[in-house]
């Protein structure tokens, strides 16, 4: 009986050792301020000189599979890929959670209540995401056969934009209105759909809503393609008050400056600017991209005076889709050449 006690004590000791020796992992804090790529190998982080590719796989040992993009709610990184949603410390990129449950997410919006809002494209619905648990806790739908992909936010609204398909006999121009909150009460309740022009792309709050709208731009039958066009929506009555032809085919990516006096987008003829009654399209740079995020940056002028700007970070989705450029539109110029490991889905800054 003493030999038994011996053993457990010497047992007890030897595990309590073993725990106090085992090493506590530990993230150096590389990350934080500065601009990530997502590319369709992962995730690439630059902070204004150098390019750090595939960091959450470098920190976690893991691959993503399809990354898609990347929003950004306090400390954390949100990063969605086909059927998963992955958070990652914002410093050190170590991953926190992982959220499963979608067939091909495309977008997703933080509305309140700690809550996420996916919009899972091949279920045709919006995914309601306890952010506290990390776990779907209902479900939208969105219209029979139809392709959401894309959501937007405002107050207690949210609007999702059924893109359609590239077919005249696939196109959509359903837009719907999903109210996320009454007062102090958490909700996610379909509101009503209105049509706007085909195939409505992205969308920006300036002044109303304003949709981009695609239209239709089928390569293999041209003779079936519609210009694209803006919408003004008044999103509280689901009104459409608007819509303008563009003059342009497949636009996507809508945009605006600071103040939303201008609106920037893409299409097959270039990088595009316009007024926020869709007025006035111009190119700005002939490059075919699909990738545009905008930003206000100050730049020196010269050796005594900085001035801000509108800068335009673009991928070049023809020739190289791993080169990301830097467009200073005061200066009418490029100003930055950045390259990454594989072709760019989603660029973000923090």
């Amino acid at each position: 009986m003493k030999l038994i006690n011996y053993l457990l004590i010497a047992l007890v000791f030897v595990s309590s050792c073993k725990e106090e020796n085992d090493p506590v992992p530990t993230f150096a804090k590389d990350y934080g301020d500065g601009m990530y790529i997502v590319t369709e190998n992962g995730v690439s982080f630059y902070d204004g000189e150098v390019v750090k590719n595939q960091i959450y796989k470098e920190v976690n040992a893991a691959t993503l599979s399809n990354p898609k993009k990347i929003k950004f709610k306090g400390t954390k990184a949100y990063i969605v890929t086909d059927n998963q949603i992955l958070t990652a410390n914002i410093e050190t990129f170590e991953n926190k959670e992982i959220i499963g449950g979608f067939v091909n997410a495309t977008d997703f919006d933080f509305v309140d209540f700690d809550r996420l809002f996916v919009v899972d494209k091949a279920d045709a619905k919006v995914k309601v995401v306890d952010i506290g648990r990390m776990e779907i806790t209902s479900d939208i739908e969105v219209g029979d056969i139809s392709n959401p992909s894309f959501i937007i936010s405002s107050w207690y609204r949210s609007i999702v934009l059924n893109s359609g398909g590239i077919a005249d006999t696939l196109k959509d121009s359903t837009i719907i209105a999903i109210d996320n909150k009454d007062r102090a009460i958490p909700l996610a309740d379909f509101m009503g759909s209105i049509d706007v022009g085909d195939n409505p792309s992205s969308a920006v709050w300036v002044g109303d809503l304003k949709v981009l709208c695609k239209g239709i731009y089928d390569e293999d039958n041209l003779l079936s393609n519609t210009f694209s066009s803006l919408s003004s929506i008044d999103p509280w009555n689901m009104e459409l008050d608007w819509n303008v032809s563009l003059g342009v085919y497949n636009a996507k990516n809508l945009t605006s400056n600071t103040d939303g006096s201008v609106l920037y987008f893409t299409a097959n003829s270039g990088v595009h600017s316009m007024y926020d009654d869709g007025s006035s399209v111009t190119t700005i740079i002939p490059i075919l991209s699909d990738v545009l995020f905008v930003k206000t940056e100050l730049y020196a002028v010269n050796d005594t005076t900085n001035e801000y700007s509108n800068m335009l970070y673009i991928n070049d989705a023809l020739n190289d889709p791993n080169i990301v450029y830097k467009f200073n539109k005061s200066t009418d110029s490029f100003c930055d050449t950045i390259i990454v490991d594989s072709p760019v889905n989603d660029i973000n800054f923090y």
